[in-house]
């Protein structure tokens, strides 16, 4: 409800009204006077010039992580801060405790290089303490008839040294690793000096326990394939090959009891791979497609090596060479490729037509009208099968040359005929012709006179071959039975005849039939 009210309204008659009129306002603006500032002060002091809220208001972090905030004007920096939300409303509920893991059991490791005979190496520790202790990484045994003793008071430093029964050799490193006796409920180390051949060694221990099993200070691996085996219902370590006498072998374990919380994942081997550290796939939540491309090894750089395949009724836009496009535009559908400059069809311009075992055989051919694809019977009516070259009633094959070689050519290439005519005949021998790169066959002769008679015989360069035959002026053709075969393919032969009985014989003329053969 309002606190100023109008006393008498429409009735200033008098001046009294007024006089309480106009005090009821001054009262009014007085009391909203604060800290001697005006109302239009301190509207002034939370607005700006265009009526905009412009309040005296500051947030701030402190050093805490709270969220802090005041209201007005102060010289100090630290004054007037009221907290508005505490840090640990900030951090939102706790993450969920997923167990425990061990402190850390073998800690205070010190290397030291052996100087010549050296035998005493400075190492703080507790008459408590367990020790491990190496040399050139071979695991020594404590004690005076051993290798090394501990002396808590002893070396140079008063706090505590290792020292070796016998001097170490230059460049000798030793390691000295100190066993967290509260950090473990037990440490358990058994040696064993072999007096005879021995394979088995007692230990006790289940099948949770993790052992060390050295054999003189080296250490053995587990596995039938390797140096030993465990069996935790007989608690024992059995080799497996036999350790001779005279040898140590070392067995050890440790309980780890102290533990930490963890806020997350537990990395041990129910959730880590023990061989490399990586966690197990299977211990992994992640959702479908939350995992980058980016973030797999290899992947985008593969996948902009691949070719892009684009299903659309529209060609792709900026393709690169090699990206694939299913058109689905026409109908059927094409494939097509990009070449750098555009699409082309990887497929015919037609599909292929169904198929039977009909069809078995065929071949895909263009139809008739040049319109369509369509399946047509090979037609091998008129081929030669290669088995018919160079066969009867084949086809003759070529040689390297491209030639018909002399074996499939026929024996007889030609037929000739070899004429003289001597006007007055003598008993004598004529030449008719002298034949050169040739292998010819006479097979018959043709002879006649115009008056008188004589004989005549075939004369290879000047010697008489097969019958002699009468001339008169009757003209006589003779078939040879046994025709002379004349062959001149390394030296040159002259073909005539031979005249005998010769009896007023005139104008002889013969004519002898040959044939040119090919060998």
């Amino acid at each position: 409800m309002a606190r100023i009210r109008q006393q008498f309204p429409q009735n200033y008659g008098s001046s009294g009204n007024i006089n309480n009129e106009f005090e009821g306002v001054i009262r009014y603006l007085n009391s909203a006077e604060l800290g001697n500032n005006t109302v239009g002060e301190l509207l002034a002091k939370i607005f700006d010039a265009n009526g905009n809220f412009d309040g005296p208001i500051e947030l701030q972090k402190n050093t805490g992580g709270d969220i802090e905030y005041r209201v007005g004007e102060y010289t100090n920096s630290t004054d007037g801060w009221i907290t508005l939300v505490a840090a640990a409303d900030l951090r939102g509920p706790s993450g969920q405790d997923f167990g425990s893991i061990g402190a850390p059991i073998l800690f205070g490791r010190v290397d030291f290089t052996a100087t010549s005979a050296q035998t005493s190496f400075d190492y703080a520790h507790d008459t408590t303490d367990e020790l491990l202790v190496y040399v050139d990484g071979v695991l020594k045994r404590n004690g005076s008839s051993f290798d090394y003793t501990t002396n808590v008071a002893g070396g140079s430093s008063s706090a505590g040294a290792v020292v070796f029964n016998s001097g170490l050799s230059t460049g000798d490193v030793v390691s000295v690793f100190k066993v967290r006796a509260t950090a473990i409920t037990g440490f358990n180390r058994s040696d064993t000096d072999t007096t005879s051949s021995q394979t088995v060694f007692a230990f006790v221990h289940d099948e949770n326990t993790k052992l060390q099993v050295y054999k003189n200070g080296i250490l053995q691996r587990e596995g039938g394939a390797n140096d030993y085996t465990t069996s935790p219902s007989t608690n024992t370590v059995t080799f497996n090959s036999t350790v001779a006498s005279g040898n140590t072998v070392s067995i050890i374990t440790v309980e780890n009891t102290s533990v930490q919380a963890v806020t997350g994942m537990m990395f041990e081997e129910e959730f880590v791979h023990t061989d490399s550290g990586l966690i197990q796939l299977a211990k992994i939540k992640i959702d479908n497609s939350s995992i980058p491309q980016a973030k797999v090894v290899d992947l985008t750089t593969d996948l902009g090596a691949k070719a892009k395949l684009t299903v659309s009724s529209n060609s792709p836009n900026s393709p690169s060479t090699g990206d694939i496009w299913h058109d689905t535009s026409v109908t059927p559908n094409q494939l097509k490729f990009y070449d750098g400059t555009q699409w082309l069809k990887t497929s015919p311009e037609s599909s292929l037509p169904t198929f039977t075992t009909a069809n078995s055989g065929q071949f895909v051919k263009v139809n008739g009208t040049g319109t369509a694809l369509e399946y047509g019977t090979v037609d091998l009516s008129s081929v030669i099968a290669v088995t018919q070259k160079g066969a009867a009633n084949g086809v003759a094959s070529l040689d390297s040359t491209g030639r018909l070689p002399s074996s499939q050519l026929p024996s007889l290439l030609a037929s000739d005929s070899y004429y003289d005519k001597v006007t007055t005949p003598t008993n004598t021998t004529y030449t008719v012709k002298r034949i050169f790169k040739q292998k010819i066959q006479i097979d018959g002769l043709s002879l006649q006179t115009t008056s008188g008679t004589c004989s005549v015989q075939v004369a290879v360069n000047g010697t008489g071959f097969g019958s002699t035959y009468s001339v008169s002026s009757t003209v006589n053709e003779f078939t040879i039975g046994t025709p002379i075969e004349v062959d001149a393919t390394s030296a040159s032969k002259s073909i005539g005849f031979i005249v005998t009985n010769n009896s007023s014989g005139s104008a002889l003329e013969v004519t002898m039939a040959v044939s040119v053969l090919t060998s």
